[in-house]
């Protein structure tokens, strides 16, 4: 078992621990009544589902709930898993995609069994109050496990994806902002908050899940708005109906006890089946005392409740009176011609509508009979706020619950959004970074110049401008495949700087020839002499580029190559030995098919060049020149007159006699200069030299030296034993020279110099 798959099997058991003991816990509010407004006690979760058919029979949610009974048994899988996981196959995995769903399956019904009685039952801000914290916290606690369970549900199903997988590797490699470990010392990457909130999918998100919150907000607020004003209205339209008419009942039933008593009755049976009932209706009345509207309150002026749905069947209650301080507002108003008022009490929660019981009487004042409105009673109607509003209430709650529950959705709708239209463009950039790279290390010269190198992987599926883009980008790469084999890494590295500059630097140069290549090519269709040259050619470049080293250009059959570095002249020397090496093999090939073959000539010299731009404004290219190019050059000819196949200056042998075995050829002078040069043939790596060729050099410099001191004799033969027994092709030549010399004895100032008067 690995150390992951033990984790993750260990948070899925305390995951099912953690839904199991809010099962056990008592933390959802008890039923007691179908339209219960308090809490007297707590219930477990495992209680809920025979609650909830008791009380509201009939109800298919009641069933839904039962699936509360599945959570032990989900418990005792993961912790099963825990155990004996790995016998449990597909089972006993919790990354496979049963077990997410099973996870965010079972983290949801708890969230639903505790937000189901809260929209049922919840009439006002009481029920809250009433909720045992414990239930609030566990209920708290599931919800972030659903939420977690969702969220990794979501990665799990992006994971799937091979080229996702691809975007995280690569993106894991990115420079970001880094710190120390304490303890450790480790650099840790990370991600800068900055660089993930300028993140696509962070702005996507915010900007779709941010729209659809402000818009589901505000539609919310003001629907809500509106239904608590249509409640208010609609409770002030019934209540002024209802005091008016109890006024005007019992201004017609003036004294009648038994016609208001039956009346009040009435109105007691007609509120018990209100939408909206009043808790209390009374008729303050003070037919002892006189009282106008256009005079002024007398005072000590006294209402008591005449009749009252808090004692019906009584005739003056015990109720409290309307002394002159509570009668003076409702006074103030119907004196003011306002016969229908309504006031709010912040303090006890209470709406009261009050309605004035008038007549008019008719008074002598000296000869005139002027009419006065006599002030009989005031009819009072009280309506609890919280009993108006539960409808209200429990509106709000269900709004506020859909509100979240579209909110989630959003989320969900965002990501797989983003899925769609995000994850195309990240897997289009991530591509084009990695060709970026690549050109990018070809140029900075850390990898080799390969067309192979430059891959483009189309992992855009969709059918829009995307893919369109994507396929653009791939033909561009194409092109650019297509281009970076006719481009020198020289060129491609000054081309990063953009500048036309040049410097001195010290370089090792390799020019190769291809001996015997017109003969070989007669007779062939001009496409199969380009394959040819091509064969022959990829094979040395390869050799080149293996060794560390850069092709500055061809020329027909010919390569000029450069090294640079502290070991430049042993990486030159090793690729000119497995070149020879691979033009043997290639001979041996075309020998045994009965096809011509070719001989290879190699030149090496180092030292310091002119290092720079080369050529026109519109096409230019970035090359070396010097008299360290030109030697490598001419020591590339020089090999046809030795027999030789690669032929160092004495300052390539300075560097690399250590590392190689070699042998002196003579002292020339090139083609244009008069400076004679030391010249050496590379024989073989010193740890690889065989028994001839260990004999074959100092043989041949022993008769070198014997040539150089005239004494003819003794230097044919010892290149006559070359030839013979070693078949050195530069000991025949050397025996053609001392023939000569031996005919035609040199001049006194003779040197020992051959002078080569062709490159």
């Amino acid at each position: 078992m690995t150390r992951r798959l033990l984790v993750l099997r260990i948070l899925d058991a305390l995951t099912g621990l953690t839904l199991l003991a809010w099962w056990l816990l008592p933390l959802l509010p008890a039923f007691s009544g179908k339209a219960a407004n308090t809490i007297s006690q707590t219930i477990a979760p495992y209680q809920l589902p025979l609650h909830w058919l008791r009380v509201f029979p009939g109800q298919s949610l009641g069933i839904f709930l039962f699936a509360l009974w599945l959570l032990p048994l989900y418990t005792a899988w993961k912790l099963a898993a825990l155990i004996i996981g790995n016998r449990m196959k597909v089972f006993g995995q919790p990354e496979a995609v049963l077990s997410s769903i099973l996870r965010i399956v079972f983290s949801i019904i708890p969230v639903l069994a505790a937000i189901l009685p809260v929209l049922k039952l919840s009439e006002d801000p009481a029920y809250f109050a009433a909720l045992p914290l414990t239930g609030l916290i566990g209920t708290a606690v599931v919800l972030l496990l659903h939420f977690t369970a969702t969220i990794l549900f979501l990665r799990q199903l992006n994971g799937r994806s091979p080229a996702y997988r691809e975007y995280r590797r690569y993106q894991s490699t990115l420079l970001v902002p880094a710190m120390k470990d304490a303890k450790t010392g480790k650099t840790i990457k990370q991600a800068s908050i900055l660089d993930l909130l300028q993140r696509i999918r962070t702005k996507l998100f915010f900007a779709f899940v941010g729209v659809i919150a402000l818009i589901l907000v505000t539609l919310s607020l003001l629907l809500l708005n509106n239904y608590r004003a249509t409640i208010l209205s609609a409770v002030s339209d019934g209540a002024v109906s209802r005091v008016d008419q109890a006024a005007t009942s019992y201004r017609v039933n003036l004294g009648d006890y038994l016609a208001m008593d039956e009346y009040l009755r009435r109105q007691i049976e007609l509120n018990s089946d209100a939408e909206f009932a009043w808790d209390e209706l009374t008729i303050y009345s003070s037919l002892r005392q006189t009282v106008y509207l256009n005079e002024a309150l007398p005072a000590g002026t006294a209402f008591e409740a005449e009749f009252s749905s808090l004692e019906p069947g009584t005739r003056y209650p015990n109720v409290e009176i309307l002394d002159a301080a509570l009668l003076a507002p409702w006074f103030a108003e119907a004196a003011a011609g306002q016969s229908l008022s309504r006031v709010i009490n912040e303090e006890t929660g209470y709406i009261s509508f009050a309605a004035a019981i008038t007549k008019t009487d008719f008074v002598r004042q000296g000869t005139e009979r002027i009419a006065k409105e006599r002030l009989l009673g005031l009819v009072l109607m009280h309506y609890d706020n919280d009993v108006i509003m539960r409808p209200y209430f429990r509106t709000r709650n269900l709004v506020y619950a859909l509100t979240a529950l579209f909110l989630y959705l959003s989320v969900l709708l965002t990501w797989l959004v983003g899925n769609y239209i995000v994850n195309p463009l990240l897997f289009l950039r991530m591509n084009v970074r990695k060709i970026s790279d690549t050109l990018t290390t070809m140029i900075r010269g850390t990898s080799r110049i390969s067309s192979s190198a430059l891959v483009y992987n189309d992992y855009v599926n969709s059918k829009d401008e995307i893919k369109s883009l994507s396929c653009e980008i791939s033909d561009m790469v194409t092109v650019i495949r297509g281009i970076i084999p006719y481009i020198s890494a020289s060129t491609l590295k000054q081309a990063e700087s953009g500048s036309t500059s040049s410097v001195k630097k010290d370089l090792c140069f390799l020019f190769t020839d291809i001996r015997g290549f017109t003969t070989l090519c007669e007779g062939l269709a001009p496409e199969d002499v380009v394959n040819v040259l091509n064969r022959y050619l990829d094979l040395e470049a390869e050799i080149i580029l293996s060794n560390h080293g850069d092709i500055d250009k061809f020329v027909g059959d010919e390569l000029m190559a450069f090294f640079e570095g502290p070991e430049k002249e042993i990486n030159a020397c090793r690729a000119a030995m497995q070149i020879c090496q691979a033009m043997n093999d290639e001979a041996k090939k075309r020998s045994a098919e009965g096809l011509p073959v070719v001989k290879i000539g190699i030149g090496i010299n180092t030292g310091e060049v002119v290092f720079g731009s080369v050529g026109a404004r519109d096409r230019m290219d970035f090359t070396s020149i010097g008299d360290t190019v030109n030697l490598a050059a001419r020591l590339e000819g020089a090999n046809k007159a030795y027999g030789t196949r690669s032929l160092i200056s004495e300052a390539v042998y300075n560097k690399v006699k250590e590392n190689f075995l070699c042998r002196e050829i003579d002292l020339i002078t090139v083609k244009g200069k008069n400076q004679p040069v030391r010249i050496y043939e590379i024989l073989a790596e010193t740890s690889q030299a065989g028994k001839a060729q260990l004999a074959l050099a100092p043989a041949f410099e022993k008769g070198l030296a014997l040539y150089r001191r005239r004494d003819w004799e003794k230097a044919n033969t010892v290149f006559a034993k070359c030839a013979e027994k070693l078949d050195d092709e530069a000991s025949k030549v050397y025996i053609d020279r001392v023939k000569h010399f031996a005919e035609r004895e040199p001049e006194e100032s003779w040197d020992g110099v051959f002078r080569m008067t062709v490159k």
